[in-house]
């Protein structure tokens, strides 16, 4: 199974959730805790999930 680091915490993964937290900035990969915190953000958009599992 294939892993990434999340982009805020720092921590090998093998889901993590593509998210923007800024209007017009680029997308980012975040584990499950990072999106769920970031999800009070205000420009928070959720593109997708990234399953290790799968690729």
């Amino acid at each position: 199974m294939k892993t990434k680091t999340c982009e805020i915490c720092k921590t090998e993964q093998s889901i993590l959730f593509r998210i923007k937290v800024k209007k017009g900035k680029i997308w980012m990969f975040v584990c499950k805790y990072c999106c769920e915190k970031s999800q009070e953000l205000e420009n928070y958009k959720y593109g997708g999930t990234w399953k290790g599992s799968r690729h």
